[in-house]
């Protein structure tokens, strides 16, 4: 069954001060999201789904419309993620401002997922490998001993050099995921050369610069909305009033763990980047540009 590919573009980008998803990087303003779509195509994808804000609706549908409608073979949705989609009999707090995370998002798209589908963050750069990976996973993950996958990056590829950033820690056997432990303030100590992170609000670690990390490049099986839409009810009974508390998909692959279901992992030999600080934008650009400076994308994606 050919697999969809879900971009999570609804964040507030806080930290970054504005909305990171749309910002251009590329020689042509192009957003990390064009590249993620181009290197999704190439690697198999023909089934996209965009979720973003409800305010932000209009500007996917005007961007992304006439670029999927150029390939005769590309289905694709534009979904929003409204804050009181999937609360039942709970009443949104007038004060919350944050989304309600990934997990919540995948929920919304509900509707329009019939599929194996993968997971993505708009403005992490995947690289090309990254999404081949997922996509011959996904291909037959039905008919597989696995009920999801995740594709993860070595943690020394994934930092800022301009502030603190949040990881998920894998715990991997033979390919097999154990575990995803939610760090946060990690950071190289340039004069020590190591990585350090916290753990629990309070557990300070040192982490080895080989250590996986995922960054939402998730994969799962149809079915996997089902589970998420019982354990969102789970997750309300308990947080409908926090104002910031999120229900987030590592969460989620601890419990299939935990349920004993077979998680397949695969650590990736790509170069990721993304931006989490205004500062990293420089960055990005620079390394966009000599990507395309090698020809490893065209000078204008479309």
């Amino acid at each position: 069954m050919e697999p969809s590919l879900l971009i999570l573009a609804g964040g507030l980008g806080s930290r970054y001060g504005g909305l990171k998803q749309v910002d251009g990087f590329g020689p042509n303003k192009e957003a990390i999201l064009d590249y993620s779509i181009f290197d999704a195509m190439k690697a198999g994808f023909k089934k996209f789904i965009i979720l973003t804000t409800e305010e932000l609706i209009e500007y996917f549908e005007k961007k992304y419309t006439p670029i999927f409608n150029r390939f005769k073979n590309i289905r694709y949705d534009i979904v929003p993620q409204p804050m009181n989609y999937g609360l039942g009999n709970n009443k949104l707090p007038s004060n919350r401002i944050k989304p309600w995370g990934t997990g919540h998002a995948v929920i919304c798209c509900e509707s329009v997922i019939n599929e194996p589908f993968a997971t993505v963050n708009a403005d992490d750069f995947y690289g090309l490998g990254g999404y081949e990976e997922m996509y011959n996973t996904l291909i037959n993950i039905e008919e597989s001993e696995f009920n999801a996958c995740v594709v993860s990056y070595l943690i020394k590829n994934t930092l800022s050099k301009n502030g603190e950033v949040s990881r998920g820690v894998c715990n991997v056997e033979k390919n097999l995921l154990k575990g995803i432990k939610e760090t946060h303030e990690i950071k190289l100590n340039t004069k020590e050369n190591k990585i350090y992170g916290l753990q629990n609000e309070t557990n300070k670690i040192q982490i080895d610069q080989n250590q996986q990390v995922s960054m939402n490049l998730f994969g799962f099986r149809k079915s996997f909305v089902n589970h998420l839409k019982s354990e969102f009810k789970r997750f309300l009974n308990s947080n409908i009033n926090h104002l910031t508390k999120e229900f987030l998909l590592p969460e989620i692959l601890n419990s299939l763990i935990d349920d004993n279901k077979n998680i397949y992992a695969k650590n990736v030999d790509e170069e990721w980047f993304g931006i989490t600080f205004k500062e990293d934008k420089p960055d990005v650009i620079k390394k966009i540009n000599r990507l395309v400076a090698e020809k490893k994308y065209p000078v204008s994606l479309w």
